[in-house]
């Protein structure tokens, strides 16, 4: 590495997006402070409502995290013990411990190699009489193909929920990814596109009932919901988090414009057919990635080159979650030979608002000709 490159680029920057709205993060953060109203306060509800008229929904409810958001969506969705939800092996595990910990079967189908996401054609032939939800996953910010999905849902009466952890911004069709089915769930992780300063989530509802109910659950009240009762708990959104989320939210489509110009960088020096080909999406399709991804054979050689140059990369997920201890409660449905290829050979690259352009174009340059050899 020469001097210019001895400091290292990390895949993430938390601090720097942050610093355009520090005074007034710490000026709503002393107000926060002498109001003695922590949780569940105005913060929470106006950033409730902001997303949910993002969205063009019902109703928005913030909870403690992105994992409690999937598991009160999905009780919500009539999810219950012996049911089962079909979904992906490509994704985080918090996608199947929620189904999981409601006693139900997460259900594996394979992905498409081209975005990542769930292969809608293969879902009918896992569907059985113990089905009860359809739960697909943009994938590091690149939408899943809704249309079909919700056709199938229809078709067999099951409930669509979608997690969008990763796909805060991202469009399919023209239309926000939170305006997809039944309900849509949120992670505000600090690695985020639209990232808090800790743990917290927000549930998308289309329906008001659902978005009254999940508010009853959230604050320890039990339900009765499809013939089947749910203990209520503490899951609640406060007050700094849902202030600082706000401030970013606000924010989001000029930090978003930095992370679009570097996958623009990358786009044009690798290979269309080693990354997200975006030119094929749908024309009205928007990705914010939330990841920008790679995919070589060879992908543990080019990570060790891009570690010597100083360049922080991630593998994501390798291996795929059929793989995990936790296979002991799912079940598989045909072939996962695209997970497991993804897992083998996807590398992530660096992407955030504060990344320099020029850093984009010597990484992009470094893949670029690892490749080509």
């Amino acid at each position: 590495m020469s001097d210019a490159t001895k400091k290292r680029t990390s895949r993430y920057d938390l601090v720097t997006p942050m610093l355009p709205v520090k005074d007034q993060i710490m000026a709503d953060f002393e107000r926060i402070l002498m109001s003695g109203q922590y949780i569940l306060g105005h913060e929470v509800k106006m950033l409730e409502r902001e997303m949910a008229d993002q969205c063009g929904v019902a109703d928005a409810v913030g909870v403690a995290s992105g994992s409690e958001a999937l598991y009160l969506a999905l009780a919500m969705a009539g999810v219950r013990p012996g049911t089962e939800v079909i979904t992906t092996p490509y994704t985080f595990e918090a996608t199947i411990e929620a189904i999981i910990m409601l006693h139900a079967r997460p259900v594996f189908v394979d992905i498409l190699p081209e975005d990542l996401n769930m292969n809608p054609e293969l879902i009918e032939a896992a569907i059985t009489p113990r089905t009860r939800a359809i739960l697909p996953v943009h994938i590091f910010g690149a939408p899943a193909d809704m249309d079909p999905i919700h056709e199938i849902g229809k078709k067999h009466d099951l409930q669509v929920v979608v997690d969008m952890a990763q796909a805060w911004g991202t469009l399919y069709k023209g239309k926000p990814c939170g305006a997809f089915g039944r309900m849509s769930t949120l992670s505000f992780y600090p690695t985020k596109n639209l990232p808090g300063i800790g743990d917290g989530g927000l549930i998308i509802c289309q329906q008001q009932q659902d978005a009254d109910r999940i508010r009853q659950l959230r604050g320890h009240k039990a339900l009765w919901i499809n013939k089947n009762l749910y203990c209520g708990w503490n899951s609640r959104l406060d007050e700094i988090q849902a202030m600082v989320i706000r401030h970013r939210l606000a924010r989001f489509e000029d930090e978003q414009r930095d992370r679009d110009r570097v996958a623009k960088i990358y786009d044009k020096l690798i290979p269309k057919s080693q990354r997200l080909a975006v030119e094929d999406l749908h024309t009205t399709d928007k990705v914010t990635y939330h990841q920008y991804w790679v995919r070589c054979k060879a992908r543990d050689r080019l990570n060790h080159l891009l570690d010597s140059e100083g360049i922080d990369t991630g593998i994501y997920y390798d291996p795929p979650l059929h793989h995990h201890p936790l296979m002991e409660y799912c079940r598989i449905a045909g072939s996962l030979e695209m997970a497991e290829l993804a897992g083998r050979e996807v590398l992530a690259l660096p992407i955030h608002a504060a990344l320099p352009f020029a850093e984009a174009e010597r990484i992009g340059t470094l893949v670029a000709e690892f490749l080509e050899r």
